[in-house]
């Protein structure tokens, strides 16, 4: 009954198009009349109008057509070879991170999309040079490997302003079940575990 309601409220009918139509148009009789014949049609195709909508069916697309939307919405940073559960997280951050490109938000959304949680820490908190950051990553539940480590250092390449500068990433684990601490240089993809001292 709710949702009913809520429908008629907010939904596509007729009455809620002519509701928008600006005064200057609605006192323009062939302007009115053009919008109640064009609002009569757009309120009895609800049905496919949400068919075709595609932000709303993220989470039920499939692989093949993620990467097809990624080229159409110009995501530049796509990995064909995320998993299907970072093509949904990258593609549903992509409109965000567009609008911020160039900012820490951006970077801690484009992250996001392979390790959730990701943080960045500025130069001012941790003692390093201007403009220095480092990021940090709750690897707690997600692998840390070479080729995942590579696909945040070029995401933080595309996305960060020029001047900024990594310093490192380092790969934590949030429930302290691993006394082991990844810190990894902007070197090619080698991951250092600080504990052990041992190159991956």
């Amino acid at each position: 009954m709710g949702a009913t309601r809520m429908n008629k409220a907010h939904g596509i009918t007729k009455e809620n198009l002519l509701a928008s139509l600006p005064a200057v148009l609605a006192n323009d009789d062939n302007m009115a009349a053009l919008a109640s014949a064009v609002a009569e049609v757009l309120a009895a195709r609800v049905g496919e109008i949400e068919r075709v909508s595609i932000y709303s069916q993220i989470d039920r697309l499939p692989n093949e057509l993620l990467d097809i939307l990624a080229n159409d919405f110009k995501v530049d940073w796509w990995d064909a070879n995320y998993t299907l559960e970072e093509k949904r997280r990258t593609l549903k951050d992509s409109w965000n991170v567009h609008r911020r490109l160039g900012t820490k938000a951006a970077v801690v959304l484009a992250i996001s999309a392979i390790y959730p949680d990701t943080q960045v820490s500025e130069w001012w908190e941790y003692g390093g040079k201007p403009y220095h950051f480092k990021l940090l990553i709750d690897a707690t539940y997600e692998d840390v490997d070479p080729v995942r480590h590579q696909r945040v250092i070029d995401r933080v390449d595309f996305y960060k302003n020029l001047r900024s500068v990594l310093d490192e990433v380092e790969y934590y684990d949030a429930g302290g079940l691993a006394t082991e601490y990844f810190g990894a240089a902007c070197i090619g993809c080698e991951l250092v575990d600080s504990a052990a001292a041992i190159r991956y």
